[in-house]
């Protein structure tokens, strides 16, 4: 079986600049090295070091598409639409696979309607789209005739999955949670990180850190937390570490991003900036925190932040936005409706848990194990090559030589 991989078309994979869609396609390929089911070609953008890094991989072929300088410098002033970028990437790469008489047992395209409709025009094939954002817009007749033309639309949520159903009548869908690696992701395994990374960036042994991870954008809520941080007394010694930056790697400050660190000039000392972190190394950077918050104000499909933020074994503060209280219970964080008073919701909890250490630990341990049942890598790999090949567990198992069922 021969499977087409086609990203997105913004960022490259591997995932050497980041992406929270690129690092999943990443792990679905690490993990298909060692558990072969398909021949898989990826089609993405060009980035040397994807280049170089694509060379490691044994059971994938990689078809690499460049941009034009001056495209590269409309994209990163954002003059354009990224959908029209996604358009042009997906009619070249299309036109190139056509010419080349490639065939595909099954075209997977990756959180992009418009390269899904611009492929079928060049290939014939069974489609799988996965879907990681809800971008079908109510009235777009065209993205939902694709979407119901796909054998099969993997949604990454129930809430994003119940928007698909509401928006396009589909009957074709299936959820598939997310998964990280949770060898990765593994408080214990940074120990000795936490104390340099904390000591370097001058956070004390009474600190408590609250951590955020994210784009520097307004609908992620970075600046509910930033208003939060401010009205908690200097006395409960609460640091907040931002990790993250406007777009992706060696991307500068956008206007938003700007006008935050200028807000944030009057509470300086109890505020770190870390700018873009590879993912390698975001393990150590959360274990510098004592607890998480994702404070989204728009719907997220997933949250894949809050999941890392668990697996580190830190209580984890969020809104009720999206999917996120599909991942989290009071057992392992706290759920903040949104609202005028939510910056004032997001303060007192972290009051809460700063001065209960057997409450932090206790949420802590809680979604780590949560984390284990329902967010494992293997899990998710497993469950979603098992749908793009129309494979069934007890293929999947006698595959593997093992004498009993997966359980889901």
């Amino acid at each position: 079986m021969r499977i087409l991989m086609v990203t997105p078309g913004r960022l490259p994979v591997p995932a050497v600049k980041g992406g929270a869609v690129e690092n999943l396609i990443e792990l679905l390929l690490n993990y298909h090295e060692n558990n072969p089911v398909a021949e898989i070609t990826v089609v993405s953008v060009y980035e040397k070091d994807a280049v170089e890094k694509s060379g490691n991989y044994r059971n994938s072929e990689f078809c690499f598409f460049k941009r034009s300088k001056f495209a590269e410098l409309i994209m990163q002033k954002h003059w354009l639409p990224y959908r029209f970028f996604n358009y042009c990437f997906s009619v070249k790469t299309g036109r190139f696979l056509k010419k080349h008489n490639q065939f595909f047992d099954v075209i997977v395209i990756q959180n992009e309607l418009v390269n899904g409709r611009v492929f079928q025009h060049f290939l014939q094939g069974k489609y799988v789209y996965h879907a990681h954002n809800d971008t079908l817009e109510i009235n777009n007749k065209k993205d939902a005739s694709f979407l119901k033309s796909c054998d099969c639309v993997i949604s990454i949520s129930e809430y994003l999955t119940n928007c698909l159903l509401q928006k396009a009548g589909l009957s074709n869908t299936a959820t598939v949670y997310n998964g990280i690696d949770l060898e990765l992701f593994d408080r214990k395994q940074c120990i000795l990180q936490r104390k340099e990374l904390r000591k370097r960036f001058g956070v004390k042994v009474e600190d408590i850190v609250v951590v955020f991870a994210g784009r520097l954008v307004p609908e992620k809520g970075v600046q509910v937390l930033v208003e939060a941080i401010s009205k908690i007394p200097e006395e409960y010694h609460v640091k907040l570490l931002v990790i993250g930056a406007s777009f992706f790697k060696e991307s500068g400050d956008n206007n938003f991003a700007k006008k935050l660190k200028e807000v944030s000039e009057s509470i300086r000392e109890r505020i770190i900036f870390s700018g873009y972190i590879d993912y390698k190394e975001m393990p150590a950077y959360y274990s510098m925190a004592d607890v998480g918050c994702v404070p989204s104000l728009w719907e997220e499909p997933f949250g894949l932040t809050v999941v890392e933020q668990m697996a580190m074994e830190l209580p984890v503060i969020a809104t009720d936005s999206g999917a996120i209280p599909e991942i989290i219970d009071e057992s392992n964080g706290y759920i903040i409706q949104r609202g005028e008073k939510l910056s004032d919701y997001i303060a007192q909890a972290i009051i809460e848990l700063s001065v209960d250490f057997q409450k932090r630990r206790n949420m802590g341990l809680s979604g780590r194990n949560k984390a284990e049942r329902l967010f494992n890598r293997q899990q998710f790999c497993e469950k979603w090559f098992r749908i793009v090949t129309g494979r069934s567990a007890n293929e999947s198992e006698m595959e593997k030589g093992m004498g009993e069922k997966t359980k889901w």
